[in-house]
């Protein structure tokens, strides 16, 4: 009867977390940015030279995909807001889970002011499933 009661509240247990799992929507986990590729120095102020990498953890993707990042201004002098910057536009297929990671060189002429990075994830079908973006600043050395 013991036996009977343990494999009863596992099974609930299993159940209730199959449940939580498939209410949680496939996406984009979060996107951040950081000036090193493994995402310890999380920073969104970056320096004339320095190097951006933005990482797009997928959360609950079984499928392959494309994620699809892309740099726009935001407030930069001579450069029109909202037009995506075509160095920016980097597509990374994820099969399943993983991430996706833009890695962008800023060099010494890289025009300084507030961009826009975003990143859309696009299933096989063309659909956008999840779309996320953050603000990033890119300043002189010297500021």
């Amino acid at each position: 009867m013991k036996n009977l009661q343990t494999l009863s509240i596992a099974a609930l247990f299993l159940a209730f977390a199959a449940l939580a799992c498939s209410f949680s929507p496939t996406g984009i986990g979060s996107l951040k940015t950081s000036t090193d590729k493994a995402g310890e120095n999380e920073t969104i102020i970056f320096k004339v030279g320095d190097t951006i990498h933005a990482h797009a953890p997928l959360v609950n993707n079984s499928e392959k995909v494309t994620v699809k990042f892309s740099l726009v201004p935001e407030e930069v002098k001579g450069l029109t807001k909202g037009e995506s910057i075509k160095e920016g536009e980097v597509s990374q297929i994820v099969d399943g889970g993983g991430e996706a990671i833009l890695t962008l060189r800023t060099g010494k002429n890289f025009p300084v002011g507030t961009y826009k990075i975003n990143a859309d994830m696009v299933n096989e079908a063309g659909e956008i499933k999840d779309s996320k973006s953050v603000n990033v600043t890119v300043a002189r050395a010297s500021e």
